[in-house]
């Protein structure tokens, strides 16, 4: 590959640190991308996050402000789309509940509003699980099955089905969801997001007919603006964004150590890795962090023989589409990881001179979770690559771990969850394919759920791809 090939989208596609500067024989930014991944670096004191392309690429109604306008030009979305966006949503009390509520509505042990307080406080409470016969284990596994082995579809509010998507990958991913679970007892109003997030969750588990994530929309919005309405939106910046948000709000550190530099020097890589990600987790440490975030070391070797390094947390990998023709998704991790020589502006710790160094990039920590995101949208020119993509539904990343940090045969990942986007920028569509525990592929197409008779691994609608690691 060409280096004016490769630096064409330069300042757009660049995952190269600023080369002016000692940051990168430091910490390193050299992953990150503004067409993708949610990777932190530290230099100075200040942590920077990477931006991604916004505002793509769904039904293109933007023009209609709100709900009701939305539901007047109905005849020019899909009929499936609005069939459930006032979903009736009966009480799990019985008639018999209501009457003892209403006999005693004169006391207030057992008020109406107090009825409801208590059960809340004691879904709340963090001797929840004790109370019960069963083993805390046996509770959280009944309801995660429930949980990620649900059919529900997810109604379309207007131009949600970016949101939809995401949604409906995320609520199906095991990992997350059973340490999601776990912590039950730390969720609450003062945790907007991931409070309604999981709420969405239990309703899914238990409705029979598909849901309108209303709520969960609109504690979203009044917190991301571009977010708020109803216009296009990208569903891998949306996804990125929501877990940054419950990353923040679930973080269990209280008291958040001091930034550290890192230093590398006399150290093994093995050693500084495992002192950035003890650094990292003394301010940041959530079950997000456990789930999904993967390490990312860089390695930079000069020409007399010595090696310094780096390392970033990164939340999604971002693979760019520079054919047209027919791709792997290995071919696109080879380039993702490709070496390069890198001119370093400040001297080599070990010869004193201003050499090119020799850039390796590899995980040191691979995440439990492996999110692809295709970029198959350019932001210069606006238009979408929708060459054909194949992608193994068992991904094996072992040659792009680190052999040090590693720990042996850990790269080895299963396809669980698809998220698909059909149609052109300005008019396109998305939906989501997701394997459930039976083995079975579904498609989840806003409130339509269909299952599938299998999934086919080459495609050109494929625009993020979810990979959980092989136990």
């Amino acid at each position: 590959m060409s280096n004016k090939y490769k630096y064409s989208y330069s300042n757009v596609y660049s995952r190269y640190p600023n080369s002016n500067s000692k940051f990168y024989s430091q910490t390193g930014n050299s992953v990150s991308s503004i067409a993708g991944t949610a990777g932190y670096s530290y230099n100075d004191n200040k942590k920077y996050k990477t931006s991604s392309v916004s505002n793509i690429y769904d039904n293109n109604l933007s023009s209609a402000n709100s709900l009701g306008q939305k539901f007047l030009s109905k005849s020019v979305m899909p009929d499936y789309q609005f069939d459930d966006i006032y979903d009736y949503k009966p009480s799990n009390k019985s008639n018999k509940d209501y009457n003892k509520d209403y006999i005693n509505s004169k006391s207030s042990k057992y008020s109406y509003n107090n009825y409801y307080k208590k059960e809340e406080k004691e879904k709340d409470n963090k001797d929840y699980y004790s109370s019960t016969n069963e083993t805390s284990t046996s509770i959280i596994n009944r309801e995660l099955n429930s949980i990620i082995n649900s059919t529900i579809g997810l109604s379309n509010l207007g131009n949600t089905c970016f949101m939809n998507t995401c949604l409906q990958n995320l609520i199906h991913s095991e990992d997350f969801i059973k340490r999601l679970i776990s912590k039950k007892s730390s969720i609450s109003r003062s945790t907007p997001i991931s409070y309604y997030f999981f709420n969405l969750c239990e309703e899914m588990a238990t409705s029979t007919r598909s849901v309108a994530p209303s709520k969960f929309k609109e504690k979203f919005g009044l917190k991301h603006h571009l977010f708020a309405g109803y216009g296009q939106n990208d569903t891998q910046e949306f996804c990125r964004v929501l877990l940054e948000d419950m990353n923040s709000e679930l973080n269990e550190v209280k008291r958040k150590k001091p930034y550290v530099e890192l230093t590398t020097s006399g150290k093994s890589k093995i050693q500084c890795d495992r002192e950035f990600d003890e650094n990292f987790r003394g301010r940041e440490n959530s079950i997000v962090m456990d789930s999904f975030y993967g390490q990312i070391i860089n390695i930079f070797t000069c020409k007399c023989g010595f090696k310094d390094y780096s390392f970033q947390k990164i939340l999604d990998l971002p693979l760019l589409l520079q054919t047209s023709s027919s791709i792997s998704i290995n071919s696109l991790l080879e380039d993702y990881f490709e070496d390069e020589d890198i001119k370093f502006e400040t001297k080599c710790e070990k010869c004193g001179k201003k050499r090119v160094h020799r850039k390796e990039i590899r995980f040191s920590q691979p995440p439990n979770i492996l999110i692809l995101s295709l970029q198959r949208i350019n932001p210069r020119t606006k238009r979408k690559n929708s060459c054909s993509i194949s992608f193994p539904e068992i991904l094996d990343i072992n040659k792009f771990i680190d052999g040090e940090c590693g720990h042996g045969n850990e790269g080895e990942y299963i396809l669980y969850g698809i998220g698909n986007h059909s149609g052109t920028i300005n008019f396109g569509h998305y939906y989501a394919y997701i394997k459930l525990s039976d083995k079975s592929w579904y498609e989840f197409n806003d409130s339509f759920v269909r299952k599938m008779g299998g999934v086919d691994t080459r495609s050109t609608t494929a625009y993020t791809l979810f990979y959980k690691k092989r136990v």
